[in-house]
């Protein structure tokens, strides 16, 4: 994810802050994950993923470096305890951006690697995807099992600034596509590789600065994928039904947005996961940040800006960036939301990580986080959360830290 920097005044909606509201409990640091070759301003965290047992970590600093690495680390039998990693990944051809993002699910790891322009610097490549398969005898370092690129790519289009996989199948995010408006597309995989099945876009794109794909999330056969710069930043998140007959290229099943009309950046992350779909939105009441919860209705995905629940930060404070990244569990049942601009203490931007879980009766607004996470050694500039992973009840954050080298922290209870 990227660092959001934000301006504007304003106080959290009193709905999401019921009276008395407190932390249930503080979530317990299991261990903090590092490089065996650690190097100051590396932004090791910049991106993270979980699954099961296994966590992975990018490590890329565009400032700095033309291509990153990848380290995967794999819970000892004894428990997460700090450790260096068990393998690193990296691409066969430097590919620049590599470790902009990484994703997991089971024995698959899949690293974008975004090779971003801007304004002042044009790139002359579109991006890629590095898609590695675990070794019959475990992680090892490694170069990738295979490379995905988008069949119509063109330089600058930033292809791998964000992926999710869900089985076999993966997504993946484009956001500078056509003037900035953005794209998703769709691989679906099998023993003999990988093949496009489908571009996903926005029926009602601004066309130009939507951002469609910045975030993206993939469960079963739906794809969320977040659009903050839509609706001059109001931001949206839309959601993909695979169709009957498979993936095709398609426009949206439906569109999620608040009611908001302020610059929200909606959508700047997104999780789904058990027919629910998370958004962050870090702009959200003049940049105090919420994330916003939608859980499917009976008769399916619709077009809708009635959210099923808002969070929001205990104790928020301007410019947190509570909701720059988030995550949900295999169940749809824990919601984890990263705040990497949050003061602990006296330590500025220090950052930390949310935990919410929701009642009997189903998802609530609230700013009664069930579990706060900030780091054990933390420090100003730390902006833990900037990255989130979560599976089961184990939270891995990462924390790229701007003077110091990086880390990823694993929380649980």
């Amino acid at each position: 994810m990227r660092k959001l920097f934000v301006t504007s005044i304003l106080v959290l909606c009193a709905a999401f802050a019921p009276a008395g509201a407190a932390f249930a409990a503080t979530a317990q640091q299991l261990a903090e994950l590092t490089p065996s070759t650690r190097a100051k301003n590396d932004w090791f965290g910049i991106s993270v993923a979980m699954s099961g047992n296994t966590v992975v970590v990018g490590d890329f600093d565009a400032n700095i470096e033309q291509s990153g690495t990848v380290d995967v680390f794999v819970k000892p039998a004894s428990g997460w305890a700090n450790m260096t990693q068990t393998a690193t990944l990296s691409s066969s051809d430097n590919g620049v951006g590599f470790g902009t993002s990484v994703a997991i699910s089971g024995d698959i790891i899949v690293v974008g690697a975004a090779n971003t322009s801007n304004f002042k610097k044009q790139v002359s490549s579109p991006g890629a995807v590095y898609v590695y398969v675990r070794p019959a005898n475990g992680w090892q370092n490694m170069t990738e099992t295979l490379k995905l690129a988008a069949s119509d790519g063109m330089d600058g289009d930033a292809f791998g600034n964000s992926v999710s996989i869900s089985g076999t199948t993966i997504a993946v995010g484009a956001f500078f596509v056509n003037n900035f408006s953005g794209r998703v597309y769709v691989f679906s995989c099998s023993r003999q590789g990988c093949t496009q099945a489908a571009e996903l876009t926005a029926s009602d794109s601004d066309g130009i600065l939507d951002y469609l794909g910045c975030s993206v999330a993939i469960n079963g056969n739906t794809v969320v994928a977040g659009s903050y710069g839509h609706n001059n930043f109001e931001g949206s998140a839309y959601v993909y039904v695979e169709p009957a007959g498979g993936w095709a290229d398609m426009t949206e099943t439906a569109e999620l947005s608040s009611s908001s009309t302020g610059s929200d950046n909606f959508g700047f992350a997104v999780a789904t996961s058990g027919g629910t779909v998370v958004a962050g939105a870090p702009g959200a009441f003049n940049y105090y940040g919420a994330a916003y919860v939608f859980v499917e209705p009976a008769t399916g995905w619709t077009t809708t800006s009635n959210f099923t629940a808002g969070l929001g930060a205990p104790g928020a404070i301007q410019y947190d960036s509570f909701g720059q990244s988030v995550g949900i569990n295999e169940n749809g049942k824990a919601i984890v939301v990263g705040a990497p601009g949050a003061n602990v203490g006296a330590n500025l931007e220090q950052g930390a990580v949310y935990a919410y879980v929701p009642p009997a009766t189903g998802w609530i607004n609230t700013q009664h986080a069930y579990a706060e996470a900030t780091a054990s050694d933390g420090a100003s500039g730390d902006v833990m959360g900037t990255s989130v992973g979560i599976s089961g009840v184990t939270v891995v954050a990462g924390a790229p830290k701007s003077s110091s080298p990086g880390a990823a922290y694993v929380f649980g209870q």
